[in-house]
């Protein structure tokens, strides 16, 4: 079975708030950062993921795994993220962006008020869907920044003027994918605060996205 993130009761129950997590019906078996550093130490069981090696060895491991359930056995869960423990929230990553309206600016350029960005492709219709929406977004009080990926500069060019796409549109080079570890699906959102915080990110499309996203950032007014 696969869950939207910000649908999934089992992954929230567990402290979860990346992707991807696997679970063996209730067990937690893999965690987001075995695949992805997440900005964070690079101790993941499966890093880097693109190398073939590494997918192979999480196949035998999950193979392993669902072996013991339809045995009869139990597969034994990872623990749950303390809640009592916050963590400090991690900021916007200081890196150059390319605006196409030729104005290169960093996310520090940004502070004063909440910012939105989403990594999207003109051929990817959630995304589309979603950048829609964010032109209803005030923009006096919330900055929008679209990251456009895995696409030419001139498609970028030409459905940002066809669909009015809102905000600073920006390509992303390598060093803003590599800041952002992937990102590892499209469409991703993220907001952050501010002073440049990040407080949440969204992956994939859910029923519920636009909902949850402007909860967000009425807690930022």
């Amino acid at each position: 079975m696969v869950e939207d993130l910000g649908a999934s009761k089992l992954a929230d129950s567990f402290g979860v708030d990346k992707y991807p997590a696997i679970f063996v019906d209730d067990a937690l078996v893999a965690r987001p950062e075995d695949f992805y550093d997440w900005g964070g130490p690079k101790t993941g069981k499966y890093l880097p993921w693109s190398e073939l090696e590494n997918r192979r060895r999480f196949q035998a491991d999950l193979q392993k795994m669902i072996d013991i359930r339809l045995g009869g056995g139990a597969v034994a869960s990872l623990p749950k993220t303390a809640k009592s423990t916050k963590a400090a929230r991690p900021l916007l990553p200081d890196v150059a962006l390319d605006a196409l309206s030729g104005k290169p600016f960093r996310f520090a350029d940004l502070r004063g008020k909440p910012v939105l960005i989403e990594f999207w492709a003109p051929w990817c219709p959630h995304c589309m869907t979603t950048l829609s929406w964010m032109k209803r977004l005030d923009p006096k009080k919330v900055t929008v920044v679209a990251i456009a990926i895995e696409t030419p500069r001139e498609d970028v060019v030409a459905a940002t003027q066809k669909f009015g796409v809102p905000g600073r549109v920006v390509m992303a080079s390598p060093e803003v994918r590599q800041a952002f570890s992937g990102p590892p699906a499209i469409p991703t959102l993220i907001v952050a605060d501010r002073n440049g915080a990040i407080v949440r990110a969204f992956y994939g499309a859910p029923p519920t996205l636009h909902a949850d996203v402007e909860k967000e950032l009425s807690k930022l007014k």
